[in-house]
This record gives C-alpha cells, sequence and structure tokens, in this order.
C-alpha cells in the first residue's frame, strides 16, 4: 500500500460504453425517442445492437462445431486404444486434436461471454439514460394517473437489469437446440434410432415442463413486481410523513401496513423459487434418466453394449446436458422476466409528453414571452382560459392575485408544464425558475447552487452576494459554502433552503428568470 487509488488512475472510459453515446444510439433507433403503438422496447434494443448479436454468433458457430468434435474424437481414441495395431502418431494427432478443441472453446467461450456482459450493460445504461430522459419530459398529468415515483425507480433498479441478465443467456435459445439436434444425429449413428428415441424422449418430456415452469414463473415474477411496486410506495410514504406518523401514533400501523405488503412480495417470491428449485433438480436428474432410457432401450433390444458406443453416447448426453437443461431454462426465464419488463417500460415510454415550445431566436427581438388568448390545462379541464400577455426585454413584471388564482399555474404553463389548448404562446430565450418549494438535494451547498455548471469564482460571489447567503456562510464556520446539506436540506432553514434555490437560478446566467414567491420563507 503505498496511496489511495484515484480518478486519474484508471483509463479513460470508452466512447461505446459512454452513456451519452449509449442514449444517442438508442434514440436514432427508436426514431427519436418516439415509442410508437406497435413498437416495443425489446426491438428498439435488437435494431440497435443486431450487429453485436451477430458477431457473438459467428464466434460461437465454431466454437459449437468444436464441441461436437471433442465426442468423435474420443470415440477414435476409444478405438484407437482397442486396435493393438494402431500407429502410435494417429493416438498423437487424436490427443492433440482434442487438445485444440479444448483450446478453440476456452478462447472463444470467454470471448463470447465477454461481449454478451458488455452487450448487456451497454442496453442496461442506455435504458436507464432514456427513463430517465423521458421522464423529465412527461407532463405531470401523465405522472400523477399512470405512474408513481416506486414504479418509476423499479424501471431503472429492476426492470432495466432484466435486459442485461438476458444478452448474458440469449445466445442459448438458439445453441442448446442446435446442439441438441446435431447431437441427436450422432447418437443415432452411434447407437442407432430406437435407443436414441428412447433417450430423447426423456429430454423432450423435460423440456416442455421447463417451458411451462418459465411461463409460470413470469406471472410469479410480475406479481412480485407489482407487490414490489407497492412496498416502496409504502416506505416512501411512511420516510416522508414521518412527522406526522409520529404525531398521530401510528408508527404500529405504518409498520404494519410494510409488513403486509413485504409478506404478500415473500410469498410471490417463495412460489417462484420453489418452481426454480424444481428446474435444478431436473437437471442434476436429467443425465441418469437420459441415459437410463438410452441403454435401458439398448439392452432390451438385444443389441451389445460396447464401449466405445457407451463412451460416445455418454460423451454427446453430456455435451447436450448443460446446455439443454440448465441454460436453456434460465434463457426462457430470462426472456419471460424481459418480456414482462419491456412491456413496463413500453407502457412508461408512451405516457404523454410536454407540449414543445422550443425558444426562438431572441436577436433583435424586444418581446420575451408572448401570449394571446391561450389556454391551458393540467388534464382535460382547462385550468388558464384567453390568457394574453406580453413581456419585454430587460422588464420586471409582477403577478399578484388571491389563493387559488393561478399565478404558479402561469408560470407552469410559461414552462411548458401546461398543455396548450388553444391561442398562441411564444417564448423568446431562455429560462432560469425558483420554485414557492426549493428543492434541495444531498451535496454541498456550492454543488446545490452550481448544479453541474463549471465554477465562475466572480459571477459566483456576486450571486452569493445578491442572494444575501454570505451571512449564512460565515454562520456554517470554516466549511462555509462546503457545507454538506442532507436529503431536502433537513439541516438548514426555510429562509436558507429558499435563498440557496434562488442562488442556484440565478447562476444560471438565463434570459429570462421565473421567481414563484421564492422568498416566502
Amino acid at each position: 500500500y503505498k496511496r489511495e487509488l484515484t480518478d486519474e488512475d484508471l483509463d479513460d472510459l470508452s466512447l461505446n460504453d459512454r452513456g451519452s453515446i449509449l442514449l444517442d444510439k438508442l434514440n436514432y433507433y427508436s426514431d427519436n425517442n418516439i415509442w410508437l403503438t406497435n413498437t416495443t422496447t425489446w426491438y428498439i434494443i435488437l435494431r440497435a445492437f443486431w450487429k453485436q448479436c451477430v458477431f457473438v454468433i459467428f464466434l460461437l458457430l465454431p466454437y459449437n462445431a468444436s464441441r461436437v468434435a471433442q465426442p468423435l474424437l474420443l470415440r477414435q481414441i476409444v478405438l484407437y486404444i482397442i486396435d493393438e495395431k494402431g500407429q502410435a502418431y494417429t493416438g498423437y494427432l487424436y490427443a492433440l486434436g482434442l487438445f485444440a478443441c479444448s483450446a478453440i472453446q476456452a478462447f472463444l467461450h470467454q470471448q463470447a461471454y465477454f461481449r454478451t456482459t458488455r452487450m448487456g450493460m451497454r442496453v442496461r445504461n442506455a435504458l436507464s439514460a432514456t427513463i430517465y430522459r423521458r421522464l423529465l419530459s412527461l407532463s405531470t398529468a401523465s405522472l400523477q394517473q399512470s405512474t408513481t415515483a416506486a414504479q418509476t425507480i423499479n424501471l431503472v433498479a429492476n426492470d432495466a437489469s432484466k435486459f442485461e441478465e438476458f444478452c448474458q443467456y440469449m445466445h442459448y435459445l438458439w445453441e442448446a437446440p442446435l446442439q441438441a439436434l446435431i447431437a441427436f444425429g450422432l447418437i443415432w449413428w452411434s447407437v442407432g434410432i430406437l435407443p436414441t428415441l428412447f433417450g430423447y424422449g426423456v429430454l423432450l418430456l423435460l423440456i416442455p415442463l421447463q417451458l411451462a415452469f418459465g411461463r409460470q414463473f413470469s406471472r410469479y415474477r410480475k406479481t412480485t413486481m407489482a407487490c414490489a411496486d407497492k412496498r416502496v410506495q409504502a416506505v416512501n410514504e411512511l420516510v416522508n410523513g414521518a412527522q406526522i406518523v409520529k404525531m398521530y401514533n401510528w408508527e404500529k400501523s405504518m409498520e404494519q401496513r410494510v409488513m403486509n405488503l413485504r409478506q404478500n412480495e415473500l410469498a410471490s417470491i417463495l412460489r417462484a423459487s420453489r418452481l426454480r428449485a424444481i428446474n435444478m433438480g431436473l437437471y442434476f436428474s436429467s443425465l441418469p434418466l437420459i441415459s437410463l432410457a438410452t441403454f435401458g432401450g439398448y439392452w432390451l433390444m438385444g443389441y451389445e453394449l460396447k464401449p466405445v458406443d457407451i463412451f460416445t453416447a455418454l460423451t454427446f448426453f453430456g455435451l447436450i446436458r448443460v446446455p439443454v437443461t440448465n441454460y436453456l431454462p434460465v434463457a426462457i426465464e430470462r426472456y419471460a422476466e424481459m418480456r414482462a419488463a419491456s412491456k413496463r417500460i413500453d407502457a412508461f415510454m408512451r405516457l404523454t409528453k410536454l407540449e414543445e415550445h422550443p425558444p426562438s431566436n431572441i436577436q433583435g427581438e424586444t418581446t420575451m414571452i408572448s401570449m394571446n388568448n391561450a389556454s391551458f390545462r393540467w388534464t382535460e379541464t382547462s385550468c388558464l382560459t384567453n390568457i394574453t400577455i406580453k413581456v419585454e426585454k430587460d422588464s420586471l413584471v409582477g403577478v399578484v392575485g388571491p389563493v387559488g388564482a393561478g399565478k404558479s399555474s402561469l408560470l407552469s404553463a410559461i414552462l411548458g408544464e401546461m398543455t396548450l389548448i388553444n391561442g398562441d404562446f411564444q417564448v423568446f430565450g431562455s429560462f432560469a425558475y425558483a420554485s414557492q418549494t426549493p428543492w434541495i438535494f444531498a451535496d454541498t451547498i456550492r454543488a446545490n447552487i452550481l448544479l453541474g455548471k463549471p465554477f465562475d469564482e466572480q459571477r459566483y460571489m456576486n450571486v452569493i452576494q445578491a442572494c444575501c447567503l454570505d451571512a449564512d456562510f460565515v454562520a456554517f464556520g470554516e466549511t462555509g459554502d462546503l457545507t454538506i446539506v442532507g436529503e431536502k436540506g433537513v439541516n438548514v432553514s426555510g429562509g436558507q433552503k429558499a435563498r440557496i434555490a434562488l442562488a442556484r437560478a440565478l447562476y444560471t446566467d438565463a434570459d429570462i428568470y421565473l421567481l414563484d414567491d421564492p422568498l416566502a420563507a
């Protein structure tokens, strides 16, 4: 140990692995982020990443060829041992062939595993970024009516990861049946048609069971996700309303509510785990059952069991055992989970977006905001009707009125948060917005003000003085603006929250500043 690791010790992330690049790629193949009625998430993913899928297929074809060649080489080695007149170099060639097959498998399998894992990571990152961008563009009415915070969190935390898990197993959907078909022909050539049919009869009996388990597992998975959504929502309500819960002594009842939802979730997980246990039991018992059926039929037909035939058949059965009885069911299970997650993401991506009112060119314009008989609504009912207003450049405009008159709604309409029903509405320039309820996140005060923008010391100090935060920084002591504020600003006062939020808006250096009574606290 010499020193701690820093960011400089790590290489730069590849361009193709960066979230911004993956987001643009997915948006390009989704027709500029438009999820049509007949378009599904998995289809868009396939369009965006089909080249990686094809490359993995080209890696796995010689890999599977080398796997099939191994039992044939083993058969030749057994025949060489039985034949006392065989040439010595022949045995060495067969052994060298086995070594070459193993080397090819080791190289190609690791490359394929790396490629599928990396593709899964890219798919997950692209979906997470797309969901987040979509969330920022959804209308308030859609968010309130169609989804909750818990469901949105699950989309990023759980559903996007289902695509990553499926990418690691998707090739077994074609690889396992292909290996089983090739092995069927070679076992037929080795021990005959009827013993082969006996063995594959047991194998074909196991596959429908696994498919049925996969479909049932998908149903249990949907139930589990629904229960998880309700539980996370209940926990969020409990945390956000902790003061009220404490005041009314509701701790026991709220705890019982969360525990009941958790019990429902665990019951669904238990049923899914039982199905998974049955699948694993089928995997461990598959090879003995298949061998018993094959060689039992071979013996009942009066054939003589020869070592070369036994070794060859057992090797081929061992070849298809893992892909068919283990990975294929897992791939089916992951596919079912991915389709269920895809439907949830599809429903989210088709929610109503905000109406876009892109800022016009402000060169030569003296009017910054223009409304002419404009009417806006949140849902179906009109909220603001026949609004006519013109805000000139470098002017200060105040909107006054009683509670519920629509002052905050007017600012929301200017921001594009409301739907324009009729009339004309134009905006010239960029926005900075300070809401009536300050939004503070867990970080330093400086980070809350900068919000990811470059640090300009002169402008920063001017903003601090304009918002009267310099006295607060002195009160914070040595840490000053580097003081860590908790989630939602729990360790700063209401007035300090308002001043921090106002400073954030002023530091933005926008053309239009919208202030919704930011100094009410």
